[in-house]
């Protein structure tokens, strides 16, 4: 088993989208990562000993290095590593101890504290049970990507994804087209406009955030994300921002990443004195027939609560994005691998007392 930092975007994109990898093991999103000022490795595993770009791959992950007080560092895989597997148990428990062994031997050449590593896998999957996890020194860890989701299958036709909906959900959906909201792509083609459309998503982010209590990134985070991302400039992950307009205004809009075959929502907001008009319900919609008919088969709504719990801090968004219909998907979480088992600790130990 060999790791070797990889250079080619094409072939990293195929073999990530060929193994059920998705935006966050990207090309493109290490590339974001790069431009917001973060460290971003692409680590290819091959099963091979001859180290070119031929050979036969196993596994690859995008590993970000984060910092931690003190000066120390950790590792920060995203969804991934996105491991080759066939089917076979013995073969697929081999490939992923091979990328576990290759992350491992990255925090302890750079002398990171940990990784942090969220499997890309649904719990359902059993690619790797919680046991096996625990036997090679992970630990559970708070998750920072949504653990639950739910995914709109795109291949059904238009009518059979009204008929999975929630009653409620086609209902809004008529009643914007009644109140003529119209949706519209920000455009690109100027880009003073297009500035002045991510101050308009920035603003309404703003305002969401502080109606329904969560924490935002800071405006230049949105416009690099759109930039280094644009179609225009990025063959393999690409965002887009939509808008839904009631009298001429903006008031709701969603950014969304398209990789492989899925089209994500990734950011959101709306204007809480036009909730009446019901604009994010045909928004979604609206990128969902946009979406189908330029070939994706999936829409991930990214992230909802564990369950319909009516007092989880998600439960409004949770009810939205369950209305539309799709699968609820779990995924394994976060777990976190020590790579200082006496640093680790004190870390452990000092992020409890934060707590207290």
């Amino acid at each position: 088993m060999l790791t070797h930092i990889t250079r080619n975007e094409q072939q990293w994109d195929a073999f990530v989208q060929l193994h059920g990898g998705g935006f966050l093991q990207s090309w493109g999103w290490s590339q974001f990562q790069e431009a917001i000022g973060r460290r971003a490795f692409r680590f290819r595993v091959d099963g091979s000993t001859d180290g070119e770009e031929g050979c036969d791959t196993v596994g690859q992950f995008v590993l970000i290095e984060l910092p931690l007080a003190l000066g120390f560092r950790y590792a920060y895989v995203p969804r991934g590593p996105v491991v080759k597997l066939s089917g076979n148990k013995e073969a697929d428990s081999a490939n992923v101890i091979s990328c576990i062994e290759a992350l491992h031997q990255k925090i302890s050449r750079d002398r990171l504290t940990f990784a942090r590593v969220e499997w890309p896998w649904p719990r359902n999957e059993g690619v790797l049970l919680k046991e096996e996890a625990a036997a090679w020194g992970f630990q559970p860890a708070g998750h920072v990507q949504p653990q639950h989701t739910v995914i709109a299958d795109l291949a059904k036709t238009e009518e059979q994804l009204l008929a999975a909906m929630h009653q409620k959900t086609r209902y809004n959906i008529r009643v914007a087209e009644k109140h003529g909201v119209a949706v519209r792509e920000a455009s690109r083609d100027d880009a003073h406009l297009f500035a002045h459309d991510v101050d308009v998503f920035w603003g309404m982010l703003d305002e969401t955030a502080s109606r329904d209590k969560f924490s935002t990134h800071e405006r230049k985070y949105y416009h690099t994300m759109l930039d280094v991302l644009s179609p225009k400039k990025s063959e393999g992950l690409r965002t887009r921002l939509f808008f839904a307009e009631y009298e001429g205004r903006a008031v709701a809009a969603a950014m969304t990443g398209e990789f492989g075959d899925t089209v994500t929502y990734l950011h959101g907001a709306s204007l809480a004195g036009d909730r009446k008009v019901m604009a994010p319900y045909l928004l979604h919609w609206h990128i969902m027939k946009e979406a189908k008919s330029r070939g994706f088969a999936k829409y991930d709504f990214w992230g909802v609560a564990p369950s319909d719990d009516s007092e989880h801090p998600w439960a409004g968004i949770t009810r939205f994005k369950t209305g539309f219909g799709g699968e609820r998907v779990e995924y394994l979480g976060a777990w976190e691998l020590p790579g200082n088992a006496l640093w680790y600790t004190l870390y452990r130990y000092a992020k409890r007392l934060r707590r207290m």
